[in-house]
């Protein structure tokens, strides 16, 4: 009898273990969002976005207030104990029933329990009623983005967005009168010493929007700014300077492996793969709106795995596609890719579907390089190491009275060499790599430059051992050298 009780005692606990359809409530109070301004309940409504509800792809879980209390709150009985669930709270514009706020990074996190499984949390986990008046004022210096022609001053507009205004799209930044260059924007609070705002800009360039890159930007209120009722900001755009922009355009190899590829959403492995694409923050990527929806495809670059354009093998399952960044582009790129973009009847449809929302792949760039590339494996967040890069940077102090192109050091190599060039004047400069019987390999500098002497740094990883041809053309003067790669 005792065994029959501890095999239907384990047999009760392994089915509540495992139980479907465990209910967990979600609260949130809004009565500080509302006191600041930043929610107006006549308008607006609360709802939850998260992995569960394919971040408000049109999909929500809607909240209630029935008592008026500014405490909203809202059930779902879908999930498994220890279930995660990822998510934030947002606002819904009552008029049109879209998304208008989210809350601030990092997204919330739950594992269900079971047993009186309820959230409660105030807005971006503010709980402080503030009465501090204070005028905060803004500027961006977006001297980089206009020189580099990213951001067009006469068609292009600059926003900000951040928990003070609910990461909405209508606070618009505009030139100073003494700098064309700085735009700027007034943004009237209350706040309490101490207290943070996040935010980013993003500017809105053909019908798309440009995000700064993660993470984001932040300014916290000292007694001197609630004192004087006023405070002042002001930087570039992605905190942008000599140091951290790269000199010449930088083109870069991507290449993700898709083999036993999964969807973030499920876990489950894709049963057929029609199209991969990538996507992100850097230009000329541009993150696709809310939810990803199929026809916003500006930000959106498919990739191939055909053998061509710098697909390396064909039908490997490794996709590839190239993309130049603009001079003066930030040094660390941040993207993602997608797989079967804008099929709904493959996968359920979800576009975004390599991993959680906030997890994203990155590179470094240098201030000198020109060419890179890297592979990364679908689903594998995080940061990546660029390899065969070439770079190219300009020796100070030199006095340059003829063209000239040196021999390769060290020679012959493995994998990386370093070729020396001279222009006595500005011009168009070439330099390629050819193999012996006449085929472009690698192209290493085609920019114009300034009179000078110049070093580039070429990995030749990707080549197999054998004899090299560099060539040089600038204006009218043309020199070629040989080298050696062995491997």
């Amino acid at each position: 009898m005792k065994k029959l009780f501890l095999l239907f005692f384990t047999f009760a606990m392994a089915s509540f273990m495992y139980a479907q359809n465990v209910p967990v409530t979600f609260n949130v109070d809004m009565s500080v969002a509302q006191g600041k301004g930043t929610f107006d309940p006549a308008n607006r409504s609360v709802a939850v976005a998260g992995n569960f509800t394919n971040w408000g792809d049109g999909v929500v879980l809607q909240l209630t207030d029935a008592d008026n209390d500014l405490v909203y709150t809202g059930s779902l009985d879908t999930f498994a104990v220890n279930d995660t669930l990822l998510f934030k709270f947002v606002t819904v514009n009552t008029a049109n029933g879209s998304i208008d706020a989210w809350e601030n990074d990092p997204n919330r996190q739950h594992v269900v329990t079971g047993t009186n499984d309820v959230y409660t949390a105030y807005w971006n986990n503010d709980s402080v009623v503030a009465t501090n008046p204070v005028a905060m004022t803004f500027a961006c210096d977006m001297t980089y983005e206009i020189v580099s022609e990213r951001f067009n001053p006469l068609t292009d507009t600059l926003t900000i967005r951040g928990s003070f205004n609910g990461w909405g799209a209508d606070d618009m930044l505009e030139p100073s009168t003494s700098n064309p260059f700085i735009y700027e924007i007034t943004i009237d609070g209350n706040v309490s010493e101490g207290e943070t705002w996040n935010y980013k800009y993003a500017y809105i360039t053909g019908g798309a929007v440009a995000w700064e890159g993660d993470p984001n930007k932040t300014y916290t209120f000292t007694q001197d700014d609630i004192d004087a009722s006023e405070a002042y900001q002001i930087r570039t755009f992605n905190d942008l300077d000599s140091t951290t922009v790269i000199n010449n355009p930088v083109t870069i190899l991507f290449q993700v492996n898709m083999a036993d590829a999964r969807i973030a959403q499920t876990g489950n492995p894709f049963t057929t793969i029609e199209n991969v694409i990538i996507t992100g923050a850097t230009k000329p990527l541009i993150w696709p709106g809310a939810g990803w929806p199929d026809d916003d495809t500006l930000g959106v670059f498919f990739m191939n795995d055909s053998g061509l354009e710098g697909d390396k093998v064909a039908g490997d399952n490794i996709w590839s596609t190239s993309l130049t960044f603009p001079i003066y582009s930030g040094l660390r790129v941040q993207y993602k890719y997608g797989a079967n973009w804008g099929l709904p009847d493959i996968n359920g449809g979800i576009n975004d579907n390599e991993g959680s929302v906030g997890g994203d792949h990155f590179v470094t760039m240098s201030p000198f390089m020109l060419t890179g590339e890297v592979l990364n494996v679908f689903g594998t967040m995080g940061d990546h190491e660029l390899t065969n890069l070439t770079d190219v940077k300009e020796l100070p102090n030199a006095v340059v009275n003829t063209y000239a192109l040196e021999q390769n050091y060290p020679n012959p190599f493995n994998p990386s060499t370093t070729i020396n060039f001279a222009i006595p004047e500005a011009g168009l400069v070439t330099l390629k790599v050819y193999n012996v019987l006449g085929q472009e390999v690698a192209t290493l500098v085609n920019e114009v430059k300034n009179s000078g002497a110049y070093q580039v740094n070429f990995n030749a990883a990707n080549l197999s051992t054998g004899t090299y041809i560099y060539k040089i053309s600038v204006n009218n003067y043309t020199m070629t050298k040989k080298m050696m790669l062995v491997k």
